[in-house]
Formats: structure tokens, C-alpha cells, sequence
């Protein structure tokens, strides 16, 4: 099982849209099983998805976890551990030592349960940002092109080189993800600054087609990103059968984080709209894998156009 914690000291940066989304694509565009932890005591990763009527939520919270010990009971093929006040209460243990641990047996008892876990980390360098590098696999760290965000970053990679050097050697870092990017005025001389300063750790796009990187990913600030988050679902699902363009611009980040993680690609599972509720639902019967001869992720691309 992948982990991967997505952070930021600075708030607003797109955490929570990045975490739901993306684990929304790793259920049904590659038929993953997907656990979401969320880690800001807010809690708007876990509300999104548990309201949404495709993922289950988990009757313990993350703050038990790290406080109390508490066990992740796989009930769930794509199951989210919403947040909670309780972890404020974390620095009440007095030892970061033993909240990390907890989390990190958690997550391993389950190891064999989920092919991912998306860890969504609150903005701010306390315990839990520190525990959630302590135990990833790998970490993403999203930012706006804006200078207070651009200041946060350096703060970041400092305190994961930390932890990288003295406590989890394996800890990969996929890159610096531009997000809600407004190409006019200070935002696109920024990002154009940031080419030439940072290119070298921002994250690189993957194609597919030549299997090759070209260029930077970035996720373009979109009306209809917000819509997706606050309709809770995701942005690739259309009533009408529809492909949206803007599923198709932020399916080019998941697919890229998907080689980058080595992630294995299954059958999709089709969803749709219960008519009872007007809640998403999954339907048991699963779509038929596309053109078998592409790549696996030229046929995630397929999948998205054909959503």
C-alpha cells in the first residue's frame, strides 16, 4: 500500500480538493481500494466524501487513533477517517513519539486491506504533519502561486528533509504541485518566475502516449472545482454523459501521481446518481477496460473521456 501525505504549512492551497479528488479517481477511474485519513480537525475532506453516498466513513476518528491507540477497521473498500477536535488534543500525550506510532500501526494492520492511502494534512507544523511524514511513503506538496504560499514551501521541505534523514529513509517526494493557478497579472509572473527557480522540483507532467515527462503539472483555479467540492462529487461525474473539459485538464495530475506511484490499475467501477436520495452511488457492474493494447494509462485517460 501507497501512502501519501499531502501538505503545506500555509492554508488555502487546495489540500482538501486534491485529497478528495483524487481519491474519487483512484476508486473509479482505476478500481483501487482507497483509504483517506484526514488530519485537520475541520474535517472538510472527510465531510466531503462521507456525504457524498460513495464513501464509507469509519466509526472511529483519526484524533482516537493518534491519542488513544485506536485500531482502522477495513470495513469499506473506499473508506475515509474523518477528523475531529480531539486532535487538538494530541500535544496531551507528551510524546510525539507515541502519537506517530499509533498512527503508523493503524495504517499498517490495514496495509493489505487498500492498495492507497491519502493522508490530508491541516496547515500547520505540529504533530501530525510531523507523524503523517514519519509514516508516508510518499508526499505531495500543493501551493498557489502567491508569495505568502511560496514562503511556506521552503518550511516544508526543511522540516521533511528532517524527517527524511533521521526517521523515514524512504520518503520520496513527488514535487511541487501549483494549485488554483490564475494565469494574469502577479500570479502569472510568479509562475513564470517559478519555472526558472524551482522547475527542477516542481511537479513534472506525465504523457502517456510517449511515456516521457513534458512540462509542469498545475491545477488551474476553476469555478467548477468549487462546484464539484461543495456538490461533493467528483469533477469527472456528469448526469448527462458529458466529458467535462475541466476533468479532463485535472485528470493529467491524477495520472501523473498514479505513475509516479506506481499505483495498479483494475477495472473501473461505474457510478451513478440514486434517484431517491441524489446521492452518487457505485453499480456493481463494472465497465469494460479500454483498448487493450494502450498502455495503462493511456486507458485511465480513455476511461476519464468516456466518464
Amino acid at each position: 500500500m501507497k501512502v501519501l501525505s499531502i501538505l503545506n504549512e500555509k492554508g488555502g492551497v487546495g489540500k482538501s480538493f486534491i485529497a478528495t479528488q483524487f481519491a474519487y479517481f483512484c476508486r473509479y477511474k482505476l478500481g483501487n481500494r482507497v483509504l483517506v485519513i484526514d488530519l485537520d480537525q475541520q474535517g472538510n475532506s472527510g465531510d466531503i466524501l462521507s456525504a457524498s453516498g460513495l464513501c464509507q466513513a469509519s466509526s472511529v476518528y483519526s484524533g482516537e487513533i493518534m491519542k488513544e491507540g485506536r485500531t482502522i477497521e477495513p470495513t469499506s473498500e473506499f473508506l475515509v477517517i474523518k477528523g475531529d477536535d480531539s486532535l487538538l488534543e494530541l500535544s496531551d500525550v507528551g510524546d510525539d513519539g507515541i502519537v506517530t506510532y499509533n498512527l503508523s500501526v493503524a495504517i499498517t494492520n490495514v496495509q493489505n486491506d487498500f492498495d492507497i492511502c491519502i493522508i490530508d494534512c491541516p496547515p500547520s507544523a505540529d504533530v501530525r504533519q510531523f507523524a503523517a511524514l514519519s509514516v508516508a511513503t510518499d508526499y505531495l506538496v500543493p501551493f498557489q502561486v502567491k508569495a505568502e504560499s511560496i514562503a511556506g514551501v521552503d518550511k516544508t521541505l526543511s522540516r521533511a528533509t528532517v524527517i527524511k534523514d533521521s526517521i523515514n529513509p524512504d520518503l520520496n517526494f513527488l514535487g511541487l504541485l501549483m494549485s488554483l493557478v490564475r494565469m494574469q497579472g502577479i500570479q502569472k509572473s510568479n509562475y513564470e518566475a517559478l519555472l526558472k527557480t524551482m522547475g527542477h522540483i516542481l511537479l513534472k507532467r506525465y504523457d502517456p502516449k510517449t511515456k516521457t515527462e513534458s512540462g509542469v503539472c498545475c491545477i488551474t483555479d476553476r469555478s467548477e472545482y468549487a462546484a464539484a467540492q461543495q456538490m461533493k462529487r467528483p469533477v469527472f461525474f456528469s448526469e448527462n454523459g458529458q466529458t467535462r473539459k475541466e476533468a479532463l485538464e485535472v485528470a493529467r495530475v491524477w495520472i501523473t501521481l498514479i505513475h509516479q506511484l506506481g499505483l495498479p490499475i483494475k477495472k473501473p467501477i461505474k457510478i451513478e446518481k440514486d434517484p431517491q436520495t441524489g446521492k452518487l452511488r457505485e453499480v456493481s457492474t463494472p465497465i469494460e477496460q479500454a483498448k487493450p493494447t494502450a498502455s495503462a494509462e493511456e486507458n485511465v485517460q480513455e476511461q476519464v473521456t468516456n466518464a
